[in-house]
């Protein structure tokens, strides 16, 4: 056997073990993320077939009797649970209020996020590194034990200043706002940190204050982030449910407190609830396919520098 072939043998022998491990690395990854598909998917796909049952098949389902088995497939197929999905419930006026305290809190955040996060990111003032600190600090709290002071705040804003907040759009979207902009701003700023330096100072060269770097070279490299935050705080806001059963009330219920309301005291009507969960999810699914790209490259560039 020449020299040459013996070579070869002996790398064909190394490369067998590398190759071996890197398929059952591929098959576990694959694995997990089927397991993580399955466990997402099945909740969201057991909801829109519910919402196509009638109310008999959904409740009398049981495992443990012959011909009423739980089946993914409605045995009879209705789209009333759709048409009366606002006769009993008015989801459409809880869909609008959502979608104005949700838009609203996009924009407000956003922007405030970005102002935050270029200063932040750009400029050295006293107390910077405590401040961002206690920024980080903000997400370790649970959020219910902001619940009670925020109901007194109103109340005391109310009752002296003649502000009303409580079950008021402003007042809403000031809640959620505070809420979300911590991670937003400290998104923003760590996405800010990887654009060069150099591109302000050739603007500050060409003339442009901070306010006119901001808005002509930040802001048009800084959309992906942008629109990562945005879409959080977007859906933070859709599907929050705590602050908003406490501080909105007829004029401003949300959808996510809205849904509770296809259950009462007499009856629970599950096909109707479905049916308004589908519709009610709509948005987000809409808006994250949408931007989907931009928001995986700014959440991937807004977790690392350099």
């Amino acid at each position: 056997m020449s020299t040459q072939a013996v070579a070869k043998a002996q790398t064909a022998r190394r490369t067998k073990p590398v190759r071996a491990r890197r398929i059952v690395k591929e098959v576990l990854f694959y694995l997990v993320v089927a397991l993580i598909l399955t466990v997402v998917m099945v909740p969201f796909l057991w909801m829109v077939s519910g919402s196509f049952k009638t109310t008999l098949e959904l409740q009398s389902a049981d495992v443990l009797r012959p011909g009423h088995e739980p089946r993914f497939i409605p045995r009879e197929p209705t789209l009333e649970n759709y048409i009366r999905v606002n006769s009993t419930v008015p989801m459409l006026d809880y869909f609008k209020n959502s979608l104005i305290i949700s838009t609203g809190t996009m924009i407000v955040a956003t922007t405030l996020a970005l102002l935050a996060g270029y200063a932040i990111s750009r400029f050295d003032f006293p107390g910077k590194r405590p401040y961002v600190v206690s920024v980080f600090s903000t997400q370790m709290l649970p959020g219910i034990l902001f619940l009670i002071p925020y109901f007194v705040l109103f109340t005391w804003i109310n009752q002296n200043f003649g502000i009303r907040l409580r079950d008021t759009y402003p007042g809403m979207i000031f809640t959620y706002t505070s809420f979300s902009l911590p991670f937003a701003m400290l998104m923003l700023a760590s996405y800010i940190d990887t654009i060069p330096r150099e591109l302000d100072e050739q603007a500050r060269i060409d003339g442009c204050s901070s306010l006119g770097i901001l808005f002509r070279i930040i802001l048009p490299l800084s959309m992906p982030s942008i629109a990562a935050v945005g879409i959080y705080s977007f859906i933070m806001a859709w599907n929050e449910i705590l602050f908003a059963s406490v501080l909105t009330g007829s004029n401003t219920k949300t959808v996510a407190v809205g849904l509770l309301d296809f259950i009462t005291t007499q009856e629970a009507r599950w096909g109707g609830m479905m049916a308004a969960a589908v519709i009610v999810s709509l948005p987000v699914v809409f808006l994250f396919t949408l931007v989907q790209r931009q928001i995986i490259d700014g959440l991937v560039s807004g977790a690392t520098k350099g």
